[in-house]
């Protein structure tokens, strides 16, 4: 989603685009890929440097909100961000380094149907985000360490 289709989700919600709302738009708007917000941040502060830390989560949390991005994953306690191009986005995410790579090969919408119909829930959307190693951190000795307490729930798939 373009930045002047997310000031027009702001507007058609009712919300005013303040200085600090505008930055993270741009900041979003020119971004190749995932940030975290502190990297929302600094990036934001080039357009506005008076902008609070405080400000800008306040702006990804409503953005958030309203569907115009999503928490892509959590590194202990630090949340990426991406923009919602796309009905749907998923993740592969390097338990080592932190990298995310976006891929849009998707063959869930049949298990959702199947789950949708057999526990008569309504599914609006799915995600999907696959743990792991990337080549440079597989040849690293760095990435030794256990990584269940950075994916969300603790979850492993070994």
């Amino acid at each position: 989603m373009t930045p002047p289709t997310m000031r027009e989700a702001l507007r058609t919600q009712g919300l005013k685009l303040t200085q600090a709302r505008n930055a993270v738009l741009q900041v979003l708007g020119t971004a190749s890929q995932h940030l975290r917000v502190t990297e929302v941040h600094r990036r934001a502060r080039r357009i506005v440097p008076r902008i609070g830390l405080a400000s800008v989560y306040r702006t990804m949390e409503l953005l958030a909100r309203l569907k115009l991005v999503r928490p892509v994953h959590m590194e202990h306690r630090h949340r990426h961000y991406a923009r919602i191009d796309k009905v749907h986005g998923h993740h592969l995410v390097c338990d080592g380094c932190g990298l995310v790579v976006e891929f849009s090969d998707c063959r869930v919408g049949g298990l959702a149907r199947s789950l949708a119909k057999r526990t008569r829930f309504l599914i609006d959307d799915h995600s999907i985000e696959l743990y792991g190693r990337c080549p440079k951190c597989r040849g690293s000795s760095r990435t030794a360490h256990s990584t269940l307490a950075r994916r969300p729930g603790g979850h492993s798939t070994a």
